[in-house]
């Protein structure tokens, strides 16, 4: 299992796209960065949204729940008449 499981990548910079750091155009999935480079080229905030995309990078991750680590619950019990 990949370890961003459930979001693609940037189609500009082919990074994996983590929550609140995508956005959606045309069908395309485009990190924050690359699509205010898009559309402004001369925004200020680049350099930070691109530092704040790869922090997340490193801190985030979405992995499959397994038993051992988290109690599921068993189901519906029966009931004894």
């Amino acid at each position: 299992m990949s370890k961003f499981h459930g979001f693609r990548t940037c189609v500009v910079c082919s990074t994996p796209c983590t929550s609140m750091n995508f956005l959606d155009h045309d069908g395309k999935r485009y990190c924050l960065a690359c699509y205010a480079a898009k559309v402004n080229p001369e925004h200020p905030g680049i350099e930070e949204l691109r530092d704040t995309h790869e922090t997340s990078l490193k801190t985030w991750k979405c992995q499959k729940w397994s038993r051992s680590d988290y109690k599921l619950p068993d189901g519906p019990k029966s009931v004894d008449n």
